[in-house]
């Protein structure tokens, strides 16, 4: 095995961690264990706020995962289309799915407005993840042009002015700006993969070798979690603070992003033992999109933690064993699940490729993609 395959599962290992973590954040959040603004946090809401304080950066890391490795890679047509069918494959199948289980009534998954949302996931926002990926990768081959062109001083200067927009202003405002979509937008993901792009092709001094790169991780965290329970206890005490006792825990916060950042940068310079280890990291890898798509699916995202543990423990050591348990259940389920989807659609890609339909949108697409090369 040589030294570029196990580089690369250092970073399919983080895409597996940025995954648990989101699924650990979605448990917090369904099970109610996050305070809400101006109220008293407990035992229970202390443990929450800080869980999800080392957990808030998945997303901006898988963000910053698609940036590096997409930043010099040609657009493809061809992967955009099999991201929509696999996130087809689910709005559409999961909802007859649980009619037959009895989970979800005929009734609710025949609802115009339902099948609607199904049929056009990217443009409803069935998944609000989705949708800022998808723009973000429409404009992928502008965004690796520029990464491309740019001279260093142009790009890094580029990337500030977005952050002055994106992430620093909102970072320090106590008042909420109208623009500001908490880096739940394709701007922001456009940031972020300018970044990674950036980081690729120029690395950075600051955030250079692993050991510096787990330390901001750990250190942008734990100030978040400090930052969020003081201004947790002020608003209850006080009530000021209202909005912005939520705002560490938006994905364009400095501190999310610096988190994120190290983490990335700790990853990027692990070292992996080869052999079987990286061989179980890189199958699964592929996984993970598909246990967000089944996870976070309109009809299941805000039921599936309460379905399995049904009441929530009130002690914080029954909380842990319950989302513990909850967590590894729904990502071995959805893992499992998505690996056969995989395969499935392997077999009808090659099966489809062989017929002279295949043929000519093979041709079709070979055509889009040099025009994209430009």
């Amino acid at each position: 095995m040589n030294g570029s395959q196990d580089r690369m599962a250092n970073f399919e290992l983080l895409r597996i961690l940025a995954m648990l973590m989101v699924v650990v954040m979605h448990f917090l959040s369904h099970t109610g264990a996050l305070p809400a603004s101006g109220e008293e946090p407990g035992e229970l809401g202390i443990l929450a706020i800080l869980i999800e304080s080392f957990c808030i950066v998945a997303v901006n890391c898988f963000v910053l995962l698609s940036g590096w490795f997409l930043s010099e890679k040609a657009f493809s047509v061809r992967r955009l289309l099999r991201l929509l069918c696999q996130i087809l494959f689910y709005t559409l199948l999961i909802p007859p799915v649980l009619v037959l289980a009895g989970v979800l009534e005929a009734s609710g998954a025949l609802n115009p407005y339902h099948i609607w949302n199904s049929l056009f996931p990217v443009q409803s926002g069935h998944y609000w993840f989705v949708t800022a990926y998808v723009v973000m990768l429409l404009f992928s081959p502008i965004l690796n042009g520029a990464l491309r062109t740019l001279s260093r001083r142009a790009l890094k200067l580029t990337i500030l002015l977005l952050l002055c927009f994106f992430c620093f202003g909102k970072s320090v405002s106590p008042f909420l700006f109208a623009s500001d979509h908490f880096g739940y937008d394709f701007g922001w993901f456009i940031c972020l993969y300018l970044i990674a792009g950036y980081l690729k092709k120029y690395g950075s001094t600051f955030l250079y070798g692993k050991k510096r790169g787990g330390m901001v991780y750990l250190l942008s965290c734990g100030l978040t979690a400090v930052l969020v329970t003081v201004l947790q206890l002020v608003c209850a005490e006080t009530g000021a603070f209202q909005y912005y006792v939520s705002v560490p825990f938006h994905y364009n916060f400095i501190l999310a992003l610096t988190g994120a950042l190290g983490l990335f940068v700790f990853f990027a310079r692990l070292s992996l033992p080869g052999g079987k280890t990286s061989r179980l990291i890189r199958l699964i890898s592929p996984a993970m999109f598909g246990v967000y798509l089944i996870h976070e699916q309109m009809d299941i995202y805000s039921g599936w933690a309460l379905w399995i543990v049904g009441e929530v423990s009130e002690h914080t050591g029954g909380y842990l064993i319950q989302m513990a348990e909850s967590v590894l259940l729904v990502f071995a389920v959805c893992v499992c699940a998505d690996l056969l989807r995989g395969r499935l659609f392997a077999l009808a890609e090659r099966r489809i490729g062989r017929t002279k339909l295949g043929k000519r949108l093979d041709a079709f697409f070979g055509r889009v993609d040099e025009v994209m090369k430009g």
